[in-house]
């Protein structure tokens, strides 16, 4: 997860220095870190087409591993994003551009890529979920978090996800995972939990949750 950030990092400064370092890396044993050198090789080229990073920003203002795609209709961009013989570059534009539409129909186009071969993609569809704050994304992504065999990475941005969303089934879903026996897990799910309480204005006990979990009474 570290050095997948770490590379998602340097491609979203868009140096071209590294590009030879990043295709070097294209091919790391580590499939998420491949597919993100790949990624970010995509990302550095396209800028080097396009004279550099575009003036224009979406709505979230944040530096995506891809440009969002041009295409406008939803359907289309649902087909490109669920297309696993498309090259992830293109399917990561129909993800931000599908994320940048907003709404209920994005929101559960991007929630089925939850179920792509992925992970790194998984994950992403975490992030941007996340970012939407649409309800509607709400069972996939506990979904998601409650299957102990998803890759740890995916479960992580699913619960940030869930915090972000903030409503009660959202709650319910972090609360069962505060014990989870993947550290990465139940520390999302506490972090998750801060940002419920935040986004709600309430104030969570999760702390006396965990030791409820662990109480043989309970």
């Amino acid at each position: 997860m570290v050095t997948e950030q770490e590379v998602e990092a340097v491609g979203a400064i868009g140096d071209p220095e590294v590009l030879e370092i990043l295709k070097q890396y294209s091919t790391d044993p580590v499939v998420e870190v491949a597919e993100t050198c790949q990624l970010a090789v995509r990302r550095l080229e396209w800028l080097q087409q396009h004279g550099g990073e575009s003036a224009v920003r979406g709505p979230y203002l944040s530096v995506d591993p891809a440009p969002p795609a041009e295409e406008r209709d939803l359907g289309q961009l649902r087909e490109a994003l669920l297309d696993e013989a498309r090259p992830l570059f293109d399917r990561y534009r129909a993800m931000f551009a599908l994320r940048d539409a907003g709404g209920k129909e994005a929101a559960l186009a991007l929630a089925e890529g939850l179920r792509c071969g992925s992970a790194l993609f998984r994950h992403e569809i975490g992030y941007v979920l996340g970012q939407m704050q649409h309800e509607a994304a709400v069972p996939q992504l506990a979904a998601a978090l409650a299957q102990p065999t998803e890759n740890p990475m995916v479960r992580h941005e699913c619960a940030e996800a869930l915090g972000a969303i903030a409503r009660p089934a959202c709650l319910a879903a972090l609360r069962a995972h505060v014990a989870d026996s993947e550290r990465v897990v139940r520390e999302s799910c506490e972090v998750a939990l801060d940002m419920y309480e935040y986004e709600t204005g309430s104030t969570l006990q999760y702390a006396d949750g965990l030791e409820r979990l662990r109480s043989p009474l309970s």
